[in-house]
């Protein structure tokens, strides 16, 4: 199969499988005020059974390990799996699953806790994951969606996305939180809380991650210092030193079903 004809989910499987180790380095996924903050909002206690969807390496299973709930992790590359297996290993009260998001092969209403962390943005279908978030939740639980989002300034978010996707094949959009919230509602979601949380990260860390090769790095450098004035992407580049960096803005979106 040639690169043109690869669908969306082939290129995200493809470029995960091979960079696992990367995103177990990865500062906003392990920022541990991000995770306690998620935690705090999501309120998982240890009685809960929890999903964690797309759990990529695993810190959100962890946080609700920690808490003492039974975590379910999934995601649909193995070797993410390995990498969350190891994050789990001084818990006893989880499980492992290979499964795709489009398809969460669990029962309706299974878990008191639904949880998704910095991932929707990879997903080809983000709508159908969400019902199927909601559809694998209990009645009165909880379902948590975190994420990049990009500016509700169309503009901006779509200059913002044309650089991730550069920079990243399997980013499919980076959403705006406006359009987040509205797929929960469409999947019968009640939202209860919403907000905001940055993260500054260094252009290189982002490169690094991304997997982009020399000479598309610095086509992106370029972009995002020509973005500098006006902040045309909605991410705040901006230099500490020598060193080019910008912000990620996260949405942290909790619903009850």
């Amino acid at each position: 199969m040639n690169e043109q004809s690869k669908t969306p989910q082939a290129k995200t499987h493809e470029l995960f499988s091979g960079k696992s180790a990367q995103y177990a380095r990865s500062s906003l996924l392990t920022d541990r005020e991000n995770l306690a903050r998620v935690k705090e909002l999501t309120g998982i206690s240890p009685d809960d059974l929890v999903l964690d969807v797309a759990t990529g390496t695993g810190y959100m299973a962890a946080v609700a390990a920690e808490a003492g709930a039974f975590v379910v992790a999934t995601d649909f590359t193995l070797n993410m799996l390995l990498e969350t297996r190891r994050e789990l290993e001084r818990w006893n009260k989880n499980t492992l699953a290979l499964v795709d998001a489009d398809h969460l092969a669990f029962a309706d209403c299974s878990f008191n806790v639904v949880a998704c962390r910095v991932s929707v943005h990879h997903f080809a279908n983000p709508g159908i994951a969400i019902r199927e978030m909601a559809r694998v939740c209990k009645t009165g639980g909880t379902v948590m969606i975190m994420d990049v989002v990009s500016s509700e300034d169309r503009a901006k978010s779509d200059l913002h996305n044309k650089m991730g996707q550069l920079r990243d094949p399997s980013e499919v959009r980076q959403w705006q939180l406006s359009e987040i919230e509205q797929m929960m509602i469409s999947a019968g979601l009640t939202i209860t809380d919403t907000e905001t949380w940055s993260h500054v990260m260094a252009f290189d860390e982002w490169i690094r991650l991304g997997g982009a090769d020399s000479q598309t790095a610095e086509q992106l450098r370029e972009m995002m210092i020509d973005s500098i004035e006006g902040d045309k992407a909605g991410i705040n580049p901006h230099f500490v030193d020598d060193e080019l960096h910008f912000t990620w803005t996260t949405g942290i979106l909790v619903a009850s079903k």
